[in-house]
């Protein structure tokens, strides 16, 4: 091709140029605006999260993890979480006995899927900041407030259940779910945690006192328990013994009974028994004209 000929190719498309761009403009234009809203009516929501969609400001419906439809341009979203989460607050509080204290209390809490709706309806995106922690504070406070500080400092599991059981009474309609509280820290002035310190030492001694005074009463009670048995053990022999002696006189006085009644009735019994308590011999000396013992020889 002659550079003559290019020459006119090139003015012949400098003059349709305009033409074909005007043309084409529009239909590119619609392209990228169909594109643009393709791309702006999906959506996705992870795995712990809701989707609030919202139409001109209405919340039109809630969608859970996943791939999702809007119409473009005109529903926009509000992604909330309902995972577990954990907030701390350090506060200012006072016992009941006026002293006063800062605690660290950390709170794990989560949203209920059902609710996700209601709660953005009455507190929007920041219901952590617009409720939740208000509450924290005022009943952290108010039950720290029910304790002296030496019951505070000693029964901290029990200050801990109370303010959980409080928050969870509060929330208990409004979706949220308080699932854990810790007092973390409780910290004094160093001249009260001094006091309570050689308190608690005082208590201990007297506990120890206490302690040896129980174990002294016990030894006193077990020497004196012993010495009793060992009485009893002693009077019901000697009762025994003092039956037994009884026994045997009654027997021995039966019998002499017995006998004489029978000597009575019997002289010649005496005789019987002389001659079998003999053992056949005879004296060996004899007093003149005296008679054998026993025998009466005719």
């Amino acid at each position: 091709m002659s550079d003559k000929k290019v020459m006119e190719h090139k003015a012949v498309y400098e003059m349709v140029k305009p033409v074909m761009i005007r043309r084409t403009l529009p239909f590119g234009i619609a392209v990228l605006i169909f594109l643009m809203a393709m791309l702006k009516a999906w959506y996705s929501v992870n795995q712990g999260d809701r989707a609030l969609v919202l139409r001109f400001g209405e919340v039109i419906e809630t969608t859970g993890p996943g791939l999702h439809f809007k119409a473009p341009f005109i529903d926009g979203i509000e992604i909330i979480s309902v995972r577990t989460r954990k907030i701390t607050h350090k506060l200012a509080v006072y016992s009941k006995d006026i002293q006063g204290a800062e605690i660290l209390l950390s709170l794990n809490y989560s949203l209920n899927s059902t609710a996700v709706n209601d709660i953005y309806t009455k507190y929007g995106v920041d219901y952590e900041a617009r409720v939740i922690t208000p509450q924290i504070m005022a009943k952290a406070k108010d039950v720290f407030g029910q304790y002296n500080a030496v019951e505070i400092v000693q029964s901290r599991e029990r200050l801990t259940v109370k303010i959980s059981e409080e928050l969870q009474r509060q929330f208990a309609e409004t979706g949220i779910r308080i699932e854990s509280v810790q007092v973390e820290n409780i910290d004094f002035s160093d001249e009260y945690e001094r006091s309570v310190e050689e308190r608690m030492k005082a208590e201990v001694e007297v506990a120890k006192v206490r302690q040896n005074l129980e174990r002294e009463k016990l030894n006193a009670d077990m020497i004196r328990t012993k010495a009793q048995g060992e009485a009893d053990a002693k009077i019901m022999a000697a009762r025994a013994e003092a039956e037994s002696i009884k026994l045997r006189g009654e027997a021995e006085a039966t019998a002499i009974k017995a006998r004489s009644e029978a000597l009575a009735q019997n002289q010649n019994l005496i005789h019987l028994i002389q001659a079998e308590k003999w053992d056949g011999q005879l004296p060996q000396t004899m007093v003149p004209a005296g008679a054998l013992p026993f025998l009466q020889i005719k």
